[in-house]
């Protein structure tokens, strides 16, 4: 396996090839490849399979197998709008039954009905442990997205909601994590961070609770496996800690809407009101577990991701 990319993988031993997207697509090297996965979001997505199809022309190839899916989690509109901008591409990687169900109805009567697609399971996120012990102090990870709420005022209240808990809990520690950079500078100073952060209203807040602390950006992983339990609105980040058995709560006091990314959680058996689950060390050791159909569903149930594409691709061979 080879990527193209402008930075270096994490994975030194993975090979790469220093080319853009638009770039590597007309790039006659990728002949040599029997497929290749695109795995992009904005307008570079959508002029991948053109520029290679038309270099394959220019240069008397074959074009080589293109495949590309969600690299979220997503469902609902969401999910739509993100299938449709992955049409041109020769097949589909869905995550579970009910992102490949969706395909079905988005398509059926067009005359892309026949999309070829594969259910690969829950490859964009951690579903394998990451080493960490959990905290000693039971720990609340409270997942900010860093623009949801996208009121300031809605997140003023939440965070003072919050701060009630932890006071109301001192044995324990919460932790305001952000599942994504508040800045694209991580040097930023604090009050440059969105106003629609947790993060920045803490650090707006002269007299915080002692047991309420600041997660950074790059912990994410590490504070979600320390956790006793996890609490956000729709972060993608809520599924490795329903995987790795932490009890996990999607705050339904908004509703559930596509920019929420509440579609995700139908029928999750997670969703709670804050004020059903205070005080935090009576309440938190009772939530229900996931609906496992629903987990299953959204792409756990499949365990042979990596063979499953393979095969797949063998046969779009021509």
């Amino acid at each position: 396996m080879t990527l193209f990319s402008g930075t270096p993988p994490q994975d030194s031993a993975l090979g790469w090839l220093p080319l853009e997207p638009l770039a590597a697509a007309a790039n006659p090297l990728l002949f040599g490849f029997d497929a290749v996965g695109v795995f992009l979001e904005g307008e570079a997505l959508a002029q991948v399979p053109r520029i290679h199809r038309q270099a394959a022309t220019l240069h008397q190839q074959q074009p080589v197998t293109l495949f590309s899916g969600p690299m979220r989690p997503l469902y609902g509109d969401a999910l739509s709008a993100d299938l449709l901008a992955r049409l041109d591409y020769d097949l589909l990687c869905l995550q579970g039954d009910m992102q490949v169900q969706h395909l079905q109805w988005l398509l059926r009567g067009t005359d892309y009905e026949q999309k070829p697609s594969i259910a690969i399971g829950l490859w964009c996120l951690p579903t394998h442990p990451v080493g960490h012990r959990p905290s000693q102090q039971p720990l609340l990870v409270v997942l900010d997205q860093p623009q949801i709420p996208a009121s300031p005022l809605t997140n003023a209240v939440l965070y003072e909601r919050l701060c009630n808990a932890a006071r109301e809990s001192p044995s324990w520690l919460i932790r305001l994590q952000p599942d994504g950079p508040l800045a694209a500078d991580p040097t930023a100073d604090p009050s440059t961070w969105p106003e629609t952060s947790l993060c920045w209203h803490h650090h707006q807040d002269r007299k915080p609770p002692a047991n309420l602390q600041l997660g950074q950006a790059d912990e994410l992983a590490w504070s979600v496996a320390q956790a006793s339990a996890c609490l956000g609105l729709g972060s993608d980040w809520l599924l490795p800690a329903v995987i790795w058995g932490k009890p996990t709560l999607v705050l339904g006091d908004y509703g559930i809407r596509t920019e929420l990314n509440g579609p995700l959680f139908f029928s999750s058996g997670l969703m709670q009101r804050l004020v059903d689950c205070l005080p935090l060390h009576e309440k938190i050791p009772a939530l229900p577990a996931a609906n496992p159909d629903w987990l299953d569903a959204i792409g756990w149930a499949v365990a042979d991701g990596p063979q499953r594409l393979l095969l797949k691709l063998q046969d779009q061979q021509p």
